[in-house]
């Protein structure tokens, strides 16, 4: 049996509920989560402290922690603004010294209003996403850390990355050892599943998030879904896979129902 890696977002459950999940993630057998600094502390001062403190209770508990996400949350930060250029970097620097906290080896990159172009051309903007992320590359090859690009749909206000073959053009050419894509499903809901560019770009996905607003992936799937889990199940590259649940107020009852749901569809 091909074992797969299974972890759970934090971004349906705060501070107050770490016991319940840390539990029933266990219950469950799975790995770890991936982690949203913002939705678990109050604000990004003071964070490199406090998460060596939460780091002790992840450690004792032996859950890892997959990926770094949510990672421009409450930042008044743009890409394509050349005079915040520095300010970027030296947060992406901060994220990595988050990264080597928790000893996470993934960073995932989605913030539709950092990466904004606004009244950019189309050129001019490719042409500065991939020069930073070139730029970027080191600072991850060093700490041997992947910084994971996701696409994000035009209903959640994203104005840049909205196609799948839009992300894998810019990988492709950012070229970087560390610059990969984090498969987020969460555009099925507005567009076509490619199943072609999808395993034809494999070598480029390094982590996959089912995406599932307010519980609904599992409750009520459709083709898309179903196909995609039967195609993750089969295909022995596909390592890491998270749940993402956005929910603003967790429903433990329905939370329990979807991680059992996608360690059965994966493993039975």
């Amino acid at each position: 049996m091909n074992k797969k890696k299974l972890y759970v977002s934090n971004l349906c459950w705060g501070k107050k509920n770490i016991s319940f999940i840390i539990n029933e993630i266990k219950r469950e057998n799975f790995s770890g989560i991936d982690f949203a600094p913002l939705n678990y502390f109050d604000s990004w001062k003071n964070i490199l402290d406090n998460s060596k403190k939460l780091n002790k209770i992840f450690k004792k508990e032996n859950i890892k922690i997959n990926a770094i996400q949510g990672i421009f949350f409450k930042k008044k930060l743009n890409l394509f603004e050349i005079d915040q250029r520095k300010k970027i970097t030296n947060h992406f620097k901060l994220i990595i010294k988050l990264c080597r906290i928790f000893n996470s080896k993934k960073i995932v990159l989605g913030s539709s209003s950092f990466r904004n172009p606004k009244n950019l051309e189309k050129k001019t903007a490719d042409n500065y996403f991939i020069s930073y992320f070139k730029y970027l590359n080191q600072f991850l090859k060093k700490n041997r850390i992947y910084l994971c690009i996701e696409t994000i749909p035009k209903n959640y206000k994203e104005k840049y990355i909205f196609k799948f073959s839009k992300l894998v053009y810019l990988i492709s050419k950012i070229n970087s050892s560390n610059i990969k894509i984090n498969f987020d499903t969460s555009f099925f809901h507005y567009s076509k599943f490619d199943k072609k560019i999808f395993l034809n770009n494999l070598k480029k996905i390094k982590n996959i998030q089912i995406s599932q607003p307010k519980f609904t992936y599992f409750s009520s799937p459709t083709k898309k879904n179903l196909a995609f889990l039967k195609l993750l199940k089969k295909n022995k590259k596909t390592k890491d896979i998270s749940l993402e649940i956005i929910d603003k107020k967790l429903n433990k009852i329905k939370f329990i129902k979807s991680i059992q749901k996608l360690k059965s569809s994966l493993y039975n």
